[in-house]
């Protein structure tokens, strides 16, 4: 009598999402409070447990984004920038929150871009940075939402090099840029 042949269920974007709630669930000092968290709103995350978290202020990217600019425009900018891998943005503060490997913040040009409000937040000490992260199925506003969804990309982190690069680049084509300004 033979076997009958094993066969493996499609992925579903349940299973997707799940695996990258998990993932993202490493960062929580509490699991279950972090879930209840995400039943109303973003949940408090340690950075430095699995990524670190860089944000970006919308015009940093474009001087013309601001906290109206649509989840379209926003995306079709990070693509444009090549810029891949999960990112959500926090709209009402017009920022958007690149996930990079952990301990990234060590090595981040933090004086260089303060100025422009871009921080790389990380487990590094003195201190843990807390982050408030949506839940991944925030695909829309309002609130806090994922503009690229970790169950959606074939990558964990976006690649911290190439989006200094881009911070950079940016700044040194809108010299004057100061975020909050719309200059």
């Amino acid at each position: 009598m033979s076997r009958p042949a094993m066969t493996v269920p499609p992925r579903t974007d349940y299973g997707r999402r799940e695996a990258a709630q998990r993932w993202l669930l490493r960062a929580a000092t509490d699991v279950p409070t972090a879930l209840g968290q995400w039943g109303s709103g973003p949940a408090v995350l340690v950075a430095g447990r699995g990524w670190d978290a860089v944000r970006v202020p919308y015009e940093a990217l474009d001087p013309a984004f601001d906290a109206g600019t649509d989840p379209t425009t926003l995306r079709t900018c990070l693509s444009r920038l090549r810029l891949i891998g999960p990112a959500f943005c926090d709209p009402r503060r017009a920022n958007l929150y690149f996930l990079v490997q952990a301990r990234t913040d060590r090595q981040w040009p933090h004086e260089e871009l303060s100025p422009v409000d871009v921080v790389c937040f990380g487990g590094t000490g003195p201190y843990a940075h807390h982050i408030g992260v949506p839940r991944v199925d925030r695909t829309e506003p309002p609130g806090l939402f994922w503009l690229v969804p970790l169950d959606r990309v074939g990558y964990r982190h976006v690649d911290a090099a190439h989006l200094l690069g881009v911070v950079r680049a940016r700044r040194q084509a809108v010299p004057e840029l100061v975020p909050g300004t719309g200059r």
